[in-house]
């Protein structure tokens, strides 16, 4: 009867990367692992078989292999061709695979976050169907939950409860700032070191934001309404681009929008961000994730949206 190995794919691995670098270094460097990680998975292989593998010559750190060391190298590296060709083949029905993912998200995230995003995945998955429809944050949640979208994102504050942050719910970017901001001939901007913009100060101005209602609004009003001050009118143009075009068309007017909705007017001056105190309550974008099946992009499409976020210029406050 056969001897039965115990062979683990993390030993072959260090053995075959200490015979092709030539010491436990440059295999660790190779592996991206501890050394004493590679020693512990060749001695471990060493005890598993009941043999050496490997000698090291007196007064260097280049290893020999013994008799039953050359005769496991081939088959370790057969092994790991193997396993190499598995994973991509895996890979390659994945992503020829045919599916349909329907998305509901808030107007900023999927306008300025989401759209970036899947230009890159639908290449990667060319054979599933992204579908994107836009919608307030009560219908986001609402549409994951009834089971009629796979994927929900929506911005939100940061630190909010239930209902805001459902259960299942994942942060994917974790501080939004909200960015105030005027054209460059605006009676508050101001060069720089001079006085932060008090909030009392915008009172005379309107103010321009996206919604007429929802929970983003609620919290701007809260936020200049609070200590029972009188705060700036605010006025609703019902989206982002309409925002900007009320901002860039009235030098008295200023808007509020998540940092990068305008990160690219505020990079070439056409838009000048208020140094506002105290600051506008930062956001969070917050994904909902559906009942059926996970699909395999959607990780992937999660981790780059967060990382858009982070590389997003902040607000300068």
């Amino acid at each position: 009867m056969a001897t039965a190995f115990n062979l683990e794919l993390r030993h072959l691995r260090a053995f075959a990367s200490l015979v092709e670098n030539g010491s436990v270094t440059a295999a660790s460097q190779a592996l991206g692992l501890a050394q004493s990680t590679v020693s512990e998975a060749i001695a471990s292989l060493e005890r598993e078989l009941g043999t050496a593998l490997i000698t090291h010559k007196r007064g260097t750190h280049t290893v020999t292999l013994t008799p039953a060391g050359q005769v496991l190298l081939p088959h370790a590296r057969k092994v790991l061709a193997a396993v190499g060709k598995t994973y991509m083949a895996m890979a390659g029905a994945i992503a020829s695979a045919r599916g349909v993912v329907n998305i509901i998200a808030n107007e900023s995230v999927s306008t300025y976050v989401l759209s970036r995003v899947l230009t890159a995945t639908r290449r990667r998955w060319p054979n599933t169907q992204f579908t994107v429809s836009v919608a307030a944050c009560p219908e986001v949640r609402e549409g994951v939950r009834n089971g009629a979208f796979d994927l929900g994102l929506f911005l939100t504050a940061v630190n909010q409860k239930s209902p805001t942050n459902p259960e299942g719910a994942q942060v994917i970017a974790p501080l939004v700032p909200l960015i105030i901001f005027a054209t460059p001939i605006h009676p508050l901007v101001r060069p720089a070191g001079r006085a932060p913009v008090r909030r009392c100060a915008l009172d005379p101005f309107p103010v321009f934001v996206s919604d007429a209602a929802g929970e983003y609004r609620g919290l701007l009003e809260r936020f200049f309404h609070e200590d029972n001050l009188s705060g700036p009118r605010l006025e609703s143009t019902g989206s982002i681009e309409g925002v900007k075009t009320a901002v860039f068309s009235d030098p008295q007017a200023v808007g509020i929008l998540p940092s990068y909705a305008v990160a690219k007017e505020v990079q070439t001056g056409h838009a000048v961000p208020l140094d506002l105190r105290p600051l506008l309550p930062p956001m969070q974008i917050v994904a909902l994730v559906g009942s059926r099946a996970l699909h395999p992009s959607t990780p992937e499409l999660l981790s780059e949206m967060g990382r858009i976020c982070t590389t997003t210029p902040d607000r300068r406050q």
